[in-house]
């Protein structure tokens, strides 16, 4: 009996999301990550309107002072309120998930791949975050514009690190995404910060 053909998961002429459409879909992510703090914002503020919470502090101390008097602990939670706020559980969870992109390349009808043209891992799409995250601080957006723009496959530098490729069209298989994403990637990360700063502030 004659052994199964593998199908390529991509094809041999893959269309590769072009820069434009990338910059679009991160725009419409850091909007409504943008819209996630905002509600955070309403939450703090109503919490100290109520008289539930109000800062160890008080309002006449400024943020260097305030960072100064914190323990090693509570400047640890604070940058981790920090890194979550730049949405890492929002963007590992949507690009792994089944739609294989956030809201944003959704939107833009782009998806993320491994270098085959398959759904990524959850661990895939952790280290595609934390390169790009990391690139921040030494100037990877910037080159990240240029290789996108300029190379055959259109990778940005995490793209590269990761080994993954943004690919036009919605993934094969049209599968629904799990509601628990959503929960996790929005829900769950803004509490996380609201418990943060009532620990800390």
């Amino acid at each position: 009996m004659a052994a199964p053909q593998v199908v390529p998961a991509v094809s041999p002429h893959p269309s590769y999301a072009t820069l434009g459409a990338r910059i679009t879909a991160y725009f419409i992510d850091l909007l409504i990550l943008l819209c996630m703090l905002l509600l955070v914002a309403v939450a703090m503020r109503t919490l100290r309107a109520m008289a539930i919470w109000s800062p160890a502090m008080g309002a006449e101390i400024t943020p260097e002072q305030q960072w100064r008097s914190l323990g090693v602990g509570a400047k640890l939670l604070a940058v981790g309120a920090w890194v979550l706020a730049s949405g890492p559980l929002y963007f590992i969870l949507f690009e792994a998930a089944p739609w294989q992109a956030t809201l944003g390349k959704r939107l833009l009808r782009i998806r993320v791949t491994d270098d085959a043209g398959r759904r990524i891992t959850l661990a895939r799409s952790s280290k595609r975050w934390f390169a790009r995250w990391l690139s921040t601080f030494f100037g990877g957006p910037l080159v990240s514009l240029v290789t996108i723009a300029l190379s055959k496959k259109r990778l940005a530098v995490h793209d590269g690190f990761a080994r993954t490729l943004v690919l036009r069209g919605p993934p094969p298989a049209a599968e629904s995404i799990e509601p628990w994403r959503f929960i996790c990637g929005l829900v769950v990360a803004d509490l996380l910060i609201i418990a943060i700063f009532l620990l800390t502030m």
